[in-house]
C-alpha cells in the first residue's frame, strides 16, 4: 500500500470511528441497572403520554423544554410486581434542573378508595424509589418533586381529600422546605381537545398547548 493509500485508509478509519462514537453517545444518566429503562427526550419534542393498559382514554400532552429529560414507566420498568405495591403511570426526571415529575392518568372521576387512588399510587412509587440504591437519587432531598393527576375533559375532584393530599405533599416537599403550598406541588390536570394552557388552581391543557417540562408554576 502506497503512502497516499495509507493516509486515505487512516482518514476513512477516523471517519468511521467518529460515526460510531456519534451513534453511541454516552448516556448522561447513571442509574445502574435501570439506566436503559429511561428514554431520553429531545429538547423541543412534543409527546402525548397515554396508558396503553387502560381504557380510561386519559392522556397528558407534554413539551420538552430542556436537555437531559428522561421518561420512564414505573410499572414494569422500575418496580416489579410486588403484592400491595402501587405505582404511578409515568415518571419524568429532569437531570439538569434536578426535578422529578410523577404522573397518574385517571378518568373524569378521581377515586379516593384505598388501593385505587392517585395519591397512594404516587406515594408508594416514591417510597419504593427511596429504598432502591440506584433510584434514590431521583427522589433525594435536593430534587424538586411534582405530582400530576390527569383527567380527560371534565375533572371531578372529590371532597374529603385533604388527608390524602397532605400525605402526598409530605412526600414531595424538599427537606426543610415546608413553605411550598400543596397546590404548588400537586397539580390537577384537565386535558381538552383545543383549549389554551392555563394554570389557575387547575392546569388546563391540550395537545396544541401542552404542559412544559421541566415544570414551572
Amino acid at each position: 500500500m502506497c503512502c497516499k493509500e495509507k493516509q486515505m485508509a487512516k482518514k476513512n478509519k477516523g471517519k468511521n470511528k467518529y460515526k460510531e462514537n456519534k451513534k453511541k453517545e454516552p448516556n448522561k444518566l447513571a442509574l445502574g441497572k435501570y439506566t436503559d429503562n429511561f428514554e431520553c427526550l429531545k429538547n423541543g419534542e412534543k409527546r402525548t403520554l397515554k396508558d396503553s393498559k387502560s381504557d380510561k382514554n386519559s392522556i397528558m400532552p407534554i413539551e420538552v423544554c430542556d436537555e437531559e429529560v428522561y421518561l420512564t414507566e414505573p410499572d414494569g420498568k422500575l418496580i416489579p410486581n410486588i403484592q400491595d405495591q402501587q405505582k404511578c403511570d409515568f415518571l419524568i426526571y429532569c437531570q439538569k434542573v434536578l426535578q422529578t415529575c410523577f404522573i397518574e392518568l385517571k378518568g373524569a372521576n378521581i377515586s379516593v378508595k384505598e388501593g385505587y387512588n392517585p395519591y397512594d399510587q404516587i406515594i408508594d412509587t416514591i417510597k419504593f424509589l427511596k429504598k432502591d440504591d440506584d433510584l434514590k437519587v431521583i427522589v433525594a432531598n435536593n430534587i424538586e418533586k411534582h405530582a400530576f393527576i390527569v383527567s380527560p375533559g371534565r375533572q371531578k375532584i372529590p371532597k374529603g381529600i385533604e388527608t390524602k393530599e397532605r400525605a402526598l405533599w409530605q412526600q414531595l416537599i424538599q427537606s426543610g422546605d415546608n413553605k411550598r403550598k400543596i397546590l404548588e406541588l400537586i397539580h390537577y390536570v384537565k386535558v381538552t381537545k383545543s383549549d389554551r394552557y392555563s394554570n389557575n388552581g387547575q392546569i388546563i391543557c391540550s395537545p396544541k398547548s401542552p404542559v412544559q417540562i421541566p415544570f414551572q408554576n
